[in-house]
């Protein structure tokens, strides 16, 4: 009888040790970097395989200059991110890749107080109103990377720093006008050229990123 209640109870800890490993890797962090502020969850199914899942999002004003025109940006950062986790040595270190739902983008607005050129032609800030447009990127998006993942030498608390790069795709920009030529056939044509100029000018296509975490482990 003795035997065998202790052979249940072995069979039960071998059941039950996974489960708490895996409970042990999971954690849910706080990231600011140049993805924008973030919050994270990562779960890890071994000491070598782990799954992370982030929500991005901040906004940070510029002012800009393209082809003689002043604008207002504001740098939105607006993205979801899913991905895999390797760690070769079963150590802080990863290599990372995955995908993000990015909404990442440039608000333009441009309120001209005199006479601008757009395209070969100038017009009056009546003829022009505000400007606005966007520059936006790909909806889906890849990132590769490398990082330190500190928090599994820990019990409860510790850090992350993920380098790496996003795959975001050529811009993609839009702009129209309030004015009274808004919707003026040979004006359009103009902020056509004024968006290829923008296009031309944003190399935005890979960028590199840099994103330190604080990682809750439990």
């Amino acid at each position: 009888m003795v035997r065998g209640t202790l052979k249940l109870a072995a069979l039960a800890a071998s059941m039950l040790a996974p489960a708490a490993v895996l409970a042990e890797g999971q954690s849910v962090g706080l990231k600011v970097g140049a993805l924008g502020l973030g919050v994270e969850y990562t779960y890890a199914f071994t000491e070598r395989i782990a799954v992370r899942g982030a929500l991005f999002g901040s906004e940070l004003g510029v002012d800009v200059e393209e082809s003689g025109i002043d604008y207002e940006a504001d740098v939105v950062w607006d993205s979801i991110s899913a991905g895999v986790d390797f760690h070769p040595l079963k150590s802080a270190l990863r290599l990372s890749a995955g995908f993000l739902k990015n909404d990442n983008r440039l608000e333009l607005f441009s309120q001209p107080t005199g006479s601008v050129t757009i395209g070969d032609e100038p017009y009056t800030p009546a003829e022009i109103g505000t400007l606005r447009g966007d520059v936006g990127f790909d909806d889906t998006s890849t990132y590769f990377g490398i990082g330190w993942d500190w928090s599994r030498d820990e019990r409860i608390f510790g850090m992350s720093l993920d380098l790496g790069v996003v795959d975001q795709g050529d811009a993609s920009v839009t702009l129209r006008g309030t004015g009274l030529l808004f919707d003026d056939p040979a004006f359009l044509q103009d902020l056509d050229a004024e968006i290829a100029d923008i296009e031309d000018e944003v190399d935005l296509d890979v960028v590199p990123f840099l994103t330190l975490g604080f990682q809750f482990r439990f």
